[in-house]
């Protein structure tokens, strides 16, 4: 019996380790993308010796290089199995491992650096980000109240998912240009964001009463449909919990901790197009079989077309739904 299961046996819970690793905005892109995190020789023997299943990486973006989130905590996540070989081509890594998001958004360094005690006393940030830096031989776990501190940062934001983050225009209006995976971050925000908005729309016609970007612990949920305000201020679990479809892993992912949380919540996820919805499917007949049946796949193109349908008989469908209420 190993050593964790040991302690787990005796009823002991194993304190979670928590390391900062600085990473290009582009890598971090690329892990949100994939739910993959890696490494490439020589660095990775001593880093595979500290990230273990159930280690958490805190991600910060270097000041090189970025547009968007320079000099910034952006998530939390977890490893969720053993480092393996890697088996494709990704940022030159030559191991990688599964990770999951604990939490995504926009903490800039130097409006939190006073309150970091791993900060404190050190002659440099950069001196202190390498004292909790797993690479580093000498560096130590970060100290787990500055993990919260910033896992609750992270919550707070206003704009919590940094995959859904309009990529912003210049002057002038033009469009910003992004090339390679920036490119396709920004078609995934715009299918995202018009996902959501459709989604918000139809739930005002019928009545409900939607939340996005819905804090539910070790998630947060693209959107969410409740019987009315008061069911939502009082806590009570939605009725509806909405995913639109990136990483398929990953939107099932939430939508199963939805369930556990929230049993009998109905779960729909929305996919960009067909492709999308055939390796959505795939994966609901692999690692996620048990919602294979729980969840109603829809389609952005379809939504679109239900929204144009609603929306010219949304006086009717807005009487009949109210036929019951005072």
């Amino acid at each position: 019996m190993t050593p964790a299961k040991v302690f787990l046996y005796l009823g002991y819970v194993l304190p979670v380790n928590y390391w900062l690793v600085i990473v290009r905005e582009r890598v971090f892109m690329g892990i949100v993308e994939t739910g993959l995190f890696g490494c490439r020789d020589p660095e990775c023997g001593l880093l595979m010796t500290r990230v273990k299943p159930g280690t958490r990486l805190v991600l910060f973006v270097s000041g090189f290089d970025c547009k968007s989130y320079c000099k910034s905590f952006v998530g939390i996540f977890e490893a969720v199995n053993d480092w393996v070989k890697a088996s494709k081509k990704l940022n030159d890594w030559s191991h990688m491992v599964e990770v999951k998001p604990i939490a995504l958004g926009r903490v800039e360094l130097g409006s939190i650096a006073g309150k970091l005690s791993f900060i404190r006393g050190r002659r440099s940030i950069t001196e202190a980000l390498h004292s909790v830096d797993p690479s580093n031989p000498r560096a130590m776990p970060m100290p787990v109240e500055d993990a919260e501190l910033i896992i609750n940062e992270l919550r707070r934001q206003a704009v919590p998912k940094p995959v859904i983050e309009i990529w912003g225009t210049p002057k002038g209006g033009a469009e910003r240009v992004v090339g390679g995976a920036g490119a396709e971050v920004r078609l995934a925000t715009q299918g995202i964001n018009e996902a959501v908005a459709l989604l918000m729309e139809v739930a005002q016609l019928f009545g409900y009463y939607p939340v996005s970007n819905v804090d539910a612990g070790e998630y947060r949920l693209d959107l969410a449909w409740w019987g009315n305000e008061d069911e939502y201020r009082d806590g009570l679990a939605p009725l509806a919990v909405f995913e639109v479809v990136d990483n398929p892993e990953q939107a099932l992912a939430r939508l199963k901790h939805a369930r556990d949380r929230w049993r009998g919540v109905k779960l729909y996820a929305v996919v960009r197009d067909e492709n999308a919805g055939k390796e959505l499917e795939r994966t609901l007949r692999g690692s996620f079989h048990e919602l294979r049946r729980r969840v109603k796949v829809l389609s952005l193109g379809g939504l679109r077309d239900f929204v144009k349908d609603l929306r010219r008989h949304g006086e009717l469908v807005r009487e009949f739904v109210m036929l019951d209420k005072d």
